[in-house]
C-alpha cells in the first residue's frame, strides 16, 4: 500500500485542494457504506486516534477514527486557509500541515518565489518531510498551484473569432 501527499499553495492551490479533499471524501463514503479504514483511504488520509495525544495511527482494516489529510498547505496570505479552518473540513488539518504569512505576493509569481520561496524554504521542507514521515511507502506529491492568476478567463462572444479576450 502507498500514499502520497498533496502540497496546495496559493490561492488557487487552495481553492482547488479543498475541492479535491471533499470530493474524495464524498466518494470514498458512497462507496464505503462500512465506515472502515481501507487502503483506498490510506492512500491520502491517516486514521489517527484523537484521544491520544501523540496521533497514534491506526492501520487499514478497522474502523474510521478521525482522518487527518496527507496534505501542506502553503499561501502567504491566510485568508483562503482561514475559510479551509472554519469550513466544514476544518478537523482534516492541523497547525503542523500549514504555513502561512498575512501580506501575501499579490499575484506575482517572481515575488512568491524570490521573496517567500527563500524565506520560508527551510520551514516548507520540514512540513513536507513530516508529512512523507507519515507514510508507510510514500508514491508520490501532489502539486497543486497556479502559475498565472490575477486575469479573469476570456468571455465568450459570437464574434468571427469565438473568443474577446476582455
Amino acid at each position: 500500500m502507498t500514499q502520497s501527499v498533496v502540497v496546495q499553495v496559493g490561492q488557487c492551490g487552495n481553492q482547488v485542494g479543498c475541492r479535491f479533499w471533499d470530493l474524495a471524501l464524498r466518494e470514498h463514503a458512497h462507496v464505503n457504506k462500512k465506515g472502515l479504514y481501507d487502503e483506498a483511504l490510506s492512500s491520502f488520509f491517516r486514521n489517527v486516534d484523537s484521544r491520544k495525544c501523540d496521533g497514534e495511527a491506526h492501520f487499514v482494516g478497522g474502523r474510521i477514527q478521525h482522518l487527518k489529510a496527507r496534505a501542506v498547505l502553503v499561501d502567504m496570505e491566510e485568508g483562503v486557509v482561514n475559510e479551509i479552518l472554519h469550513g466544514p473540513l476544518r478537523e482534516m488539518f492541523d497547525s503542523t500541515q500549514l504555513l502561512t504569512d498575512v501580506s501575501g505576493s499579490g499575484n506575482n509569481w517572481a515575488v512568491g518565489h524570490m521573496t517567500y520561496g527563500s524565506a520560508y524554504r527551510e520551514q516548507i521542507v520540514d512540513k513536507l518531510r513530516k508529512a512523507a514521515e507519515h507514510c508507510d511507502c510514500l508514491q508520490c506529491f501532489f502539486l497543486i498551484h497556479s502559475m498565472g492568476g490575477g486575469k479573469a478567463q476570456p468571455s465568450l462572444t459570437n464574434s468571427s473569432h469565438g473568443i474577446i479576450d476582455d
